[in-house]
């Protein structure tokens, strides 16, 4: 029998966390930089914040939640920004390997129990109510867990080859999603980008307007869409009549809070 890691062995192996906490550190570190890039006088983005028809002291307001908004969204994407192009992909490449070692381990350890339906309460042929309710919940349970581990093991193979801007496509889907939702001209949002590609001095010399249109928001958003797409397809297959509604409405939030985990890289 092949060994099968645990999380916590795949997590030594990998280090996923170092990665995690220093994109918490970039971002601490850099957030006022952020937002006086976001809300300089020269940032598209304050003209999309600003009505006319408020106070000057509403106005301000409505600004800073704007600004507060699109920083927040811009977290991970400050830490590609400030790595080398290396970096970045060498970044991805690890954070894949890891979530698709743990998909591989934790779907093979789940289908080892859900292949052998007598753990717990093996059979005896002189007992014919040798079916235990509890242990037939945790097949039911794990057998939605394996579900989702599939789909996502599945998801994950046709994902395009990671590169020097997978971090930053990713990263910024949902940034360019809110920009498009406030009105956001496409030429302004191309705009503000540039503006912090510079303030950040990113390692991308080839980032010009074109540039960041084709090969940064149009796949950001792509992305986006389809993750999406995946998570609302997730739930809809996500159903059993053999759980109670509020164990499986936990179960669904355990699944997408894992699903959204996978997707970040």
């Amino acid at each position: 029998m092949k060994k099968l890691l645990t999380t916590e062995q795949i997590r030594e192996q990998y280090d996923p966390d170092s990665i995690l906490k220093d994109i918490e550190k970039f971002y601490e570190m850099n957030l006022e930089k952020l937002i006086s890039c976001l809300k300089n006088e020269k940032s598209p983005l304050l003209k999309y914040s600003i009505n006319n028809q408020i106070s000057f002291l509403e106005s301000r307001k409505k600004d800073d939640v704007i600004i507060n908004k699109v920083a927040s969204l811009l977290k991970d994407t400050i830490y590609f920004m400030m790595l080398s192009k290396k970096e970045r992909t060498n970044t991805t490449q690890r954070m894949r390997r890891y979530y698709s070692t743990m998909l591989k381990h934790q779907s093979e350890r789940i289908n080892m129990f859900l292949d052998d339906p007598e753990i717990g309460a093996p059979r005896h042929s002189i007992d014919s109510n040798s079916k235990h309710k509890a242990m037939s919940q945790v097949h039911n349970i794990l057998s939605i867990i394996q579900k989702s581990l599939n789909y996502e093991k599945k998801c994950r193979v046709s994902l395009a080859r990671s590169g020097y801007l997978t971090g930053l496509q990713i990263s910024m889907g949902k940034f360019f999603f809110y920009l498009n939702k406030i009105g956001m001209s496409q030429k302004d949002q191309i705009s503000l980008v540039q503006n912090l590609f510079d303030d950040f001095d990113v390692d991308w010399d080839e980032g010009d307007r074109e540039s960041i249109k084709l090969s940064l928001q149009k796949p950001a958003l792509e992305y986006f869409k389809k993750n999406q797409s995946d998570l609302q397809q997730l739930s809809g297959e996500l159903f059993s009549s053999s759980i109670n509604d509020a164990l499986l409405s936990n179960l669904i939030d355990h699944v997408l809070l894992l699903n959204r985990r996978v997707r970040r890289f």
